[in-house]
């Protein structure tokens, strides 16, 4: 794992960093993402090593091949097939300013080239010779869990307000629960990708985020909102996609448990908030709010509580967005503004 970045957990952000392959430099205008520590490069970024991409945009299918070997993977999925073995990788390929995206040091090293990472002079380097003396380099394990450590910095005074505030992140589905599938597209890994660039706006403004996963793993509904209750958390947000056998269906909703008791922040007015600024951020058909008494995570937590649906999965038209960076991004920033308002509330 190369350890690139104190925003290493974090899903798909962008970083500035210099890379060189077999002692060249290499130049990009679309600039490159860290995914879990892992960094993605452009398609031909990853030919400069001696590979041939293959793109097919209908079925997000990437196709990586040299000689006899052939990897293929798909966007916003873990999943590759590296010949006969179907292996998990490190990060989801993605798409950023309509450029595929794709794991550096997995697809490098699968091919038998060393990647290796100067953290003092902010470099990666991809040798496919091996004659190459990097005395300096040196490889580090940074790997958390989010779950056992919640992460907070602190805030700056305009942030003090916060610096006390719990929100506990609910990415939907997880393990053995896809949730909605698009062809080889998981909402559960567009859930958690959304979360994890939310989790860090939040860290950023001094709040305590914890998850309810940080992984691919199945959690109990019950679990989750006990979790939340166990923390006393003052805010719980449920990130997911949608999905219906109208596949023009397309927009944001904005799911709440209804209650009677007077409160300075209910979990309708959150909704509220959270749905007013979606359709405003994001340009989305407006849905609504919706009352469900019967959502678990909604109804057995003790504070506001949300779902947050941030697409279609089943429109052709809407998914080709929601497995972008870009839109993941901004419907992570719309969250965001959605949670300090609703904080400030309360």
């Amino acid at each position: 794992m190369l350890s690139v970045s104190a925003n290493a957990n974090s899903e798909y952000i962008p970083y500035n960093i210099e890379l060189w392959v077999d002692n060249q430099k290499v130049e990009t205008d679309t600039g490159y993402l860290v995914q879990n520590g892992h960094m993605l490069v452009p398609a031909q970024v990853i030919e400069m090593t001696g590979v041939s991409v293959g793109w097919e945009p209908d079925e997000w299918k990437i196709r990586i091949t040299r000689d006899e070997r052939t990897l293929t993977m798909y966007i916003a999925n873990y999943q590759c097939a590296n010949g006969a073995k179907v292996e998990r990788m490190p990060a989801q390929p993605t798409l950023l300013q309509d450029t595929v995206m794709i794991p550096l040091r997995y697809v490098t090293e699968a091919f038998g080239a060393m990647v290796f990472w100067n953290g003092s002079a902010n470099q990666v380097i991809v040798s496919t010779t091996g004659d190459i003396q990097l005395p300096w380099l040196q490889e580090q394990e940074n790997q958390r869990d989010e779950q056992q450590n919640p992460e907070s910095r602190q805030p700056d005074e305009k942030n003090e307000y916060l610096k006390n505030k719990i929100v506990v992140l609910d990415p939907g589905h997880g393990g053995k629960d896809p949730g909605a599938v698009a062809g080889k597209i998981q909402e559960k890994d567009l859930n958690l990708q959304v979360s994890e660039i939310l989790k860090e706006l939040l860290v950023d403004a001094g709040i305590t985020v914890y998850m309810t996963r940080s992984d691919d793993r199945f959690v109990d509904l019950y679990g989750r909102a006990a979790f939340a209750n166990r923390l006393k958390a003052n805010l719980f947000v449920s990130i997911h996609h949608n999905a219906s056998p109208d596949t023009g269906a397309q927009g944001v909703m904005t799911l709440y448990y209804p209650t009677s008791k007077e409160k300075s922040m209910t979990g309708k007015k959150f909704a509220q908030i959270v749905q007013r600024n979606m359709v405003e951020d994001l340009k989305a058909r407006d849905w609504g709010i919706i009352p469900r008494p019967n959502l678990v995570v909604t109804r057995e937590t003790s504070m506001p509580a949300v779902i947050a649906e941030l697409g279609f999965m089943t429109s052709s038209q809407e998914l080709k967005k929601l497995v972008t960076y870009e839109f993941q991004k901004k419907a992570a920033e719309s969250l965001y503004r959605s949670i300090i308002e609703a904080l400030h509330q309360q």
